[in-house]
């Protein structure tokens, strides 16, 4: 088989449903009539069916189309009006397995449709010139396109909220291995704590949606009281809009920590973002959270993880101790001693490890030489001595596309000379493919809270305003122009990440290491209860969120020139020349 796969050769073909006679000499506009025919009845292909009247889909593979849409008729529950045969000559039954899940994910994303599937959770396996097929699947979608199957592109769908957390998702070998022991513990009836732990990007918010989804269609769950708990709201009201778009869901299937309390107890609460929750120092209303303590027959020094346990027979944790952001928030301390206590009380405990890079391109690596310039580990300069072997310094160009094994782009990473070179490439970045967005330490008061037309960073005589809004601010219409903090893109995915890093943190020579800055750090709530050592997991942990959003690639900008001569031992930086191209700047 060449290298690259005939673009050209997929065949849609419409038929109504019930399907009518099929033979090779009608509705078949090919030459080779027998091996059409051999198609419909010993072929690996694909197939969506519709119904015109209220917009659903289903979307299959089957090796025999004559047989399978036999088996459809005669289930009541789909009721369908077409059906649309794709068939390609190099299909095997991987690459119509893998594109079936593909569609799935993408249909629901685009929502030209209702998807009725309820197939979720498949394992993303590999197999042979897979990185091609994902190629030529392109050429498919444009197909469907052109036929009126789908409005948007692949590009368009895959900077969707709906898309990035779809419960369609395939799943990694430890994602996929996890769920099946959940699923399986969900059955017994004995109450279990499970921690499910992984560093940023391993999927942790994929695989709680995908269980959520799995709970509520199953039919072997059909009387279980389940929900997903999101401690931060704006990813919460994110997750109720995927809720209400996925068939099987509902919106009342995304809560709050405190709802817990509101009706039956729960058979399975699973808990994103875990390391967001707190105790009674870390509330913004005392007296409510005390209430939402004593609803539970709990006493005030009760954390938001005790409210969970309270609440449930299977509580389900989804953590990373390097996102905790506020001295507040519960971390691997907290974590272990309630593990021991309650063990210590018969409950069933467990932990998981996701591992598997799924955001970021520069992978374990990346996480690694971000989080060891941060904090001094040994991995950041034997990571600098192979870094143009692991990523680019110099921004690709909209047509730096994958290569023609499917293999995407390195994962691009530069410290930015100017700012001004700095704004101008994030809008750059914006225009070529969107979601990209500028975000910084919380190194500045926030003035234009109360004052819209108040600037709250200057920078180079740039200024800049934090971010208007902090509801879903990373899709919002001014995000573009506006500074995000922790708070608004911590749990999200982006493009391109564009961090600032201000005043908040200082190099010490002595030590050789980054330390935070207390009198320049602004976050009052992050800061109010935390002592220095704290407070410099805080302002460093915030620090790691920034630099592990973007999936294509990173851009730094740093405002102290000490800090800024540290960074510069591990990561090139970069500046427009005067025919306006980056360059990398020659090493001081």
């Amino acid at each position: 088989m060449d290298n690259v796969l005939d673009q050209s050769a997929f065949s849609l073909q419409t038929f109504p449903f019930p399907l009518p006679r099929i033979d090779g000499t009608r509705q078949v506009d090919r030459s080779d009539n027998q091996a059409i025919e051999h198609h419909f009845t010993s072929w690996p292909v694909l197939y969506i069916l519709t119904n015109s009247s209220d917009g659903s889909a289903y979307i299959g593979e089957t090796t025999n189309y004559k047989r399978r849409m036999l088996e459809h008729e005669k289930n009541p529950e789909k009721d369908v009006d077409t059906t649309l045969f794709i068939d390609n000559p190099t299909f095997n039954q991987s690459t119509t397995f893998d594109y079936e899940n593909r569609l799935i994910e993408l249909f629901v994303a685009d929502e030209k449709y209702r998807v009725t599937n309820k197939n979720n959770g498949h394992y993303a396996f590999d197999y042979y010139q897979r990185p091609q097929y994902r190629q030529q699947f392109r050429s498919l979608w444009e197909q469907l396109r052109a036929r009126g199957y789908a409005k948007h592109s692949i590009g368009e769908i895959e900077n969707t909220d709906l898309y990035k957390y779809s419960p369609f998702k395939g799943l990694t070998p430890d994602q996929y291995e996890a769920v099946e022991h959940l699923i399986a513990l969900f059955h017994e009836q004995k109450s279990s704590c499970v921690f499910v732990n992984g560093m940023p990007g391993t999927g942790k918010s994929i695989l709680a949606i995908t269980l959520l989804f799995k709970l509520r269609t199953d039919a072997h769950f059909k009387n279980l009281r389940v929900a997903l708990v999101s401690p931060m709201e704006q990813l919460r009201k994110t997750y109720q809009q995927i809720a209400k778009s996925v068939e099987g869901l509902r919106v009342n299937d995304v809560i709050g920590p405190s709802e817990v309390v509101k009706g039956e107890p729960y058979d399975v609460l699973l808990v994103d973002e875990a390391h967001r929750m707190y105790d009674q120092k870390g509330a913004m209303g005392v007296p409510a959270y005390r209430r939402t303590c004593e609803k539970l027959g709990l006493t005030w020094n009760a954390t938001q993880w005790d409210w969970i346990i309270k609440a449930s027979r299977h509580a389900v944790f989804f953590f990373d101790p390097k996102q905790q952001v506020r001295a507040t928030g519960l971390g691997v301390a907290q974590r272990d001693a309630l593990l021991d206590k309650l063990e210590n009380e018969s409950r069933c405990v467990h932990m998981f490890e996701l591992s598997t890079q799924m955001r970021v391109r520069g992978g374990d690596e990346y996480l690694d030489f971000i989080y060891d310039i941060l904090t001094g580990g040994p991995a950041a300069p034997e990571i600098a001595k192979v870094f143009p072997a692991l990523f680019s310094a110099l921004p690709h160009s909209l047509e730096t596309k994958s290569d023609l094994t499917g293999h995407a782009p390195t994962y691009e990473l530069a410290l930015v000379d100017s700012f001004a070179d700095f704004c101008k490439l994030q809008l750059n970045k914006e225009h070529e493919c969107s979601l990209s967005r500028m975000t910084a330490g919380y190194a500045w008061e926030w003035a234009s809270k109360n004052d819209p037309c108040a600037y709250d960073i200057e920078i180079e005589g740039i200024k800049k305003r934090w971010n208007s809004t902090r509801g879903n601010w990373v899709n919002s219409p001014c995000a573009v122009h506006e500074v995000g903090s922790i708070h608004t893109v911590q749990g999200y995915d982006l493009n391109y990440s564009f961090v600032i890093i201000g005043n908040d943190i200082a190099y010490n020579r002595e030590s050789d290491r980054l330390e935070a800055v207390r009198p320049n750090f602004k976050d009052r709530g992050a800061k109010k209860t935390a002592d220095d050592e704290d407070l410099q997991a805080v302002v460093i942990n915030a620090y790691y969120v920034l630099l592990t959003r973007g999936m294509r690639g990173t851009y730094i900008y740093v405002c102290d020139h000490e800090v800024k001569r540290y960074f510069q031992r591990f990561i090139p930086t970069i500046r427009m020349n005067e025919n306006g191209l980056f360059e990398v700047c020659p090493s001081s």
